[in-house]
């Protein structure tokens, strides 16, 4: 495709090698996504060239540290990661967003940091509404977006965000650590998410500072996720962490960060992970919908 960059080019001959050697047939949800945000790239760079975003970068402020705010200490509580979503595929969230409404609530109620999606076409996000919510709170910010480019990395750096979420899927080993390392040239932290068992290998030979373990498969949901989307259990955390000697292992460094994302929608499912070394829990689809996001949120931080 005209218009990537190097690494751009590197990731996607790592992506058609796997597709190959695998004998890959059907497009899943992230091989349909991965094409669109390609295109998007394209044509935004079209009007502003990376160069330039680096630039703009070089100029701001140090970001709010978002490991050091969700980090767990002895004896502390998880810490809550609460999500703005106006939307997932086949469900609505909220009619209208109101991002400083949700924002104070999420303030109010005590969480850690905050992560919002900037996807446009499947949860209805933007890079404007990260922006609007960083100028109205002083918690560090998750860029959650389908990250295939270090373009991306710098829009979301230029519109506030602390961290970054990189999935596993799109890259390889050594594309995975690039990456990695491009989040921190500009000034944020990776968050790297696997969503299936065969990729946290690979994750963890990059040996990132913040490891996300997404309890919904969706690197496996296939190209039209409306009927696939919100498969998924908490139990899935749960597992890894029994059953993968590997990722105990790299727990076990000092200053790792561990997050269990996705399919937690009630205190039950925060008490299963509570026992557990993780740090962190995302939340989104529940909070949203929640009719006191208050409430909800706090009836998570007060377990038996």
């Amino acid at each position: 495709m005209e218009g990537l960059s190097c690494q751009e080019s590197k990731i996607t001959k790592f992506y058609m090698d796997r597709r190959r050697e695998s004998g890959e047939i059907l497009q899943t949800f992230l091989d349909k996504v991965r094409t669109e945000k390609l295109e998007e790239i394209a044509q935004q760079k079209s009007r502003l060239s990376e160069k330039e975003l680096w630039h703009q970068v070089r100029d701001l402020p140090s970001a709010i540290p978002f490991s050091q705010s969700i980090c767990r200490s002895v004896n502390q509580p998880l810490s809550i990661i609460a999500e703005v979503k106006a939307k997932a595929p086949n469900r609505e969230n909220v009619k209208i967003l109101d991002p400083e409404a949700i924002v104070r609530d999420y303030e109010k109620a005590g969480v850690r940091a905050i992560s919002v999606l900037t996807d446009q076409k499947y949860f209805g996000g933007s890079l404007e509404i990260l922006s609007a919510v960083h100028r109205l709170v002083k918690l560090p910010l998750l860029h959650k977006e389908f990250i295939v480019s270090p373009y991306q990395l710098l829009q979301g750096r230029l519109c506030g965000a602390s961290a970054a979420l990189i999935l596993v899927h799109y890259f390889g080993e050594a594309e995975l650590k690039e990456m990695i390392e491009k989040a921190k040239q500009t000034g944020m932290e990776a968050v790297v998410e696997c969503s299936l068992p065969q990729e946290l290998p690979r994750a963890l030979q990059a040996n990132p500072d913040i490891l996300l373990i997404n309890n919904r498969p969706i690197a496996a949901i296939p190209a039209d996720p409306t009927q696939t989307y919100h498969q998924g259990s908490i139990d899935v955390s749960v597992q890894w962490w029994n059953t993968e000697k590997e990722l105990q292992a790299w727990k076990q460094q000092d200053g790792k960060i561990l997050i269990s994302a996705s399919c937690i929608d009630k205190s039950a499912d925060v008490q299963k992970i509570e026992p557990l070394p993780y740090d962190a829990v995302l939340i989104g689809n529940a909070v949203m919908t929640a009719s006191d996001r208050i409430e909800f949120l706090k009836s998570l931080m007060t377990l038996p």
